[in-house]
């Protein structure tokens, strides 16, 4: 008697399938990664004015090397924008996965074991897809808190004095040099992050650019993220578990016993990858999403305190920014009230 399995599979749409009422739903549409999202960036729509407003801060202050200062808030502010968007695609991938898992969606039931490993299949790209923008996000935050930990001039010093940040070149803003935008991971061996960056906080004696770091480093330690940075290793570094069945098993059909100097060849049945599991991917992506988002959320506010501390200028019409601000000049300014 032969054996079926499936070797090969493909399918020419990820769009979720319908519920029975025609309406593909989300169980848990995780407002609040959206609103954060959608926050972040409108960042970007405010990095003009906040670069004129830190031209008079730094005039007043007597800050010298003010055209860098300037470009650099302009850039922080865009970076921050395109963070908000990777976080929007991430939050909408993972929203679709939900949709592809719900129980109420119409399956054939003539069809229902292929239907299912479709879905599965589905499920794991859509996860893999969100998990893609979330390293993006996150790698992009670490820069930001970066390129704010360089407004300091006695921090700058100390992050561009070893020799391997010296390719960077002072990390000019707007610079589009690999060495400029180091990887950011989980691993605690990369010197930028666990040694150089808290040593240049340090330096600056600025509280703000402190806790600014602080909250970097727990997110790189966070254990939500290092699982989404180890399966970005196995998924993009090594051999990525396939979701169907086949018979080419990780170690190999073949193995020898040295002591007793004996080698074996083996007959493999089909059989799926253990780690192929899409509820485990899935898992791990929505705690990776739910780890940066609150980074994001702590890191706002750390933000502005350390660019003030600069002479610098975060984004002029936030409610939070802006002192003495009636609730009605906030409205006509097109804001939510501080309160909300």
């Amino acid at each position: 008697m032969t054996e079926q399995w499936t070797s090969a599979l493909s399918f020419s749409s990820f769009a979720a399938p319908r519920r029975a009422d025609g309406t593909p739903a989300a169980s848990d549409p995780r407002h609040d990664v959206e609103e954060t999202a959608l926050h972040w960036q409108s960042h970007s729509s405010r990095g003009g004015a906040a670069g004129w407003a830190s031209l008079n801060s730094l005039e007043a202050a007597g800050v010298q090397g003010r055209g860098i200062l300037i470009n650099r808030v302009v850039e922080i502010h865009g970076l921050s924008g395109s963070i908000g968007e990777q976080l929007t695609l991430a939050w909408a991938a993972e929203q679709d996965a939900q949709r592809f898992q719900d129980p109420e969606i119409e399956r054939d039931p003539g069809h229902l074991e292929e239907i299912l490993t479709v879905q599965r299949m589905a499920v794991r790209a859509l996860c893999e897809m969100s998990t893609h923008f979330l390293l993006g996000a996150a790698h992009s935050l670490a820069n930001l808190v970066l390129r704010v930990t360089l407004c300091n001039s006695l921090a700058a010093e100390v992050i561009n004095a070893p020799k391997k940040n010296r390719k960077a070149k002072g990390f000019e803003p707007g610079t589009d040099l690999p060495s400029a935008w180091p990887t950011f991971s989980s691993s605690p061996a990369v010197e930028l992050w666990a040694q150089v960056l808290p040593e240049a906080a340090e330096a600056s004696g600025i509280d703000g650019i402190k806790k600014l770091v602080s909250r970097l480093t727990l997110l790189q330690q966070d254990p939500r993220f290092r699982a989404l940075d180890e399966r970005r290793g196995m998924d993009y570094h090594r051999r990525r578990p396939q979701s169907v069945k086949h018979t080419s098993p990780r170690r190999g059909i073949w193995s020898y016993d040295k002591e007793k100097k004996l080698s074996t060849t083996r007959m493999v049945a089909s059989a799926e990858d253990a780690q192929r599991d899409e509820v485990l991917i899935h898992q791990i992506c929505v705690d990776a999403l739910t780890c940066i988002t609150e980074a994001m959320v702590d890191i706002e506010p750390l933000i502005a305190e350390s660019l003030s501390a600069c002479h610098l200028a975060w984004r002029l019409d936030d409610p939070r920014t802006i002192q003495g601000a009636s609730p009605i000049a906030r409205e006509r300014r097109g804001l939510r009230s501080s309160k909300q």
